[in-house]
């Protein structure tokens, strides 16, 4: 089958048209980064129902998930790669469609910007992590807790720090095991840590429950510039959110946003 590797925003993928995939063995090998081509997803793309196509993601231990803001970046270039003439797209998953313009320049694409769904804050549900043991643990992993709980397609929390070399100093793996432990026991959801990084730009680290740390998070990057908007420390309209592998720009309107980020084919080959 042929396959398409595409690096968005730091994250690579691998894509290919869903009548060629096999199985999720299959996946696994293709994504084994020792054994396989490597890549932190494999897209599948058919035919869409009300949008140009229609997309599925695949993980390295062969589960499949909800495709993440970076895979329908990496999916809308792989269209406009097919059809030049066309710089918009609309991306379908499961029930959502999600439409994504193709920034060009002089025939090279430069970035992708995604129209997210609708921010939900839940400012009710973050008050129970103040709370009990619950708040106890959260003051004990972090000196000035300030977080704030969203729906973005899933759950998400953000905490927002102090400085960037709060973010730096940060123990992730140890706080975020913690916090599993207390805070989110049973929950799926994703935490994200920022700090302002400069004039409406932020740092961040993002952490996956039951997975692992995250090189970058397009839907943590929208959150972590609205959180900063919120608390009044960002005051553009638009926030550079700078993750360990890549950085993203931010829109805000309201609770609306759109996301962007670089994207570049790496090859096209033949996977046996």
């Amino acid at each position: 089958m042929q396959i398409t590797k595409i690096h968005a925003a730091g994250s690579d993928y691998l894509l290919c048209r869903e009548t060629a995939y096999a199985d999720g063995t299959a996946a696994q090998q293709l994504l084994d980064r020792r054994t396989g081509i490597g890549a932190d997803g494999l897209l599948l793309l058919s035919r869409g129902q009300g949008a140009d196509i229609h997309l599925r993601q695949l993980f390295p231990d062969g589960s499949e998930g909800h495709p993440d803001a970076a895979a329908l970046i990496a999916a809308a270039k792989y269209l406009y790669d097919a059809d030049h003439a066309k710089c918009c797209v609309s991306i379908g998953t499961g029930d959502r469609i999600y439409p994504v313009r193709i920034s060009v320049l002089r025939g090279r694409v430069l970035c992708a910007w995604l129209t997210m769904p609708p921010i939900v804050p839940k400012p009710m549900e973050q008050l129970k992590y103040y709370h009990g043991i619950r708040g106890e643990v959260l003051r004990a992993c972090l000196t000035h807790p300030r977080i704030s709980i969203y729906d973005l397609v899933g759950a998400h929390a953000v905490f927002l720090l102090e400085s960037c070399a709060a973010l730096r100093a940060l123990q992730l793996q140890s706080v975020c095991r913690r916090l599993e432990e207390v805070l989110f026991w049973g929950e799926s959801i994703d935490l994200h840590f920022a700090a302002i990084a400069g004039d409406n730009a932020l740092a961040m680290r993002s952490w996956r429950c039951r997975v692992g740390e995250m090189g970058a998070s397009g839907e943590g990057a929208v959150l972590s510039a609205y959180a900063a908007a919120a608390a009044e420390l960002c005051d553009a309209p638009r926030t550079m959110v700078k993750c360990p592998s890549g950085s993203f720009c931010v829109e805000l309107c309201g609770k609306e946003a759109s996301l962007c980020a670089k994207c570049e084919t790496i090859f096209v080959g033949e996977a046996v």
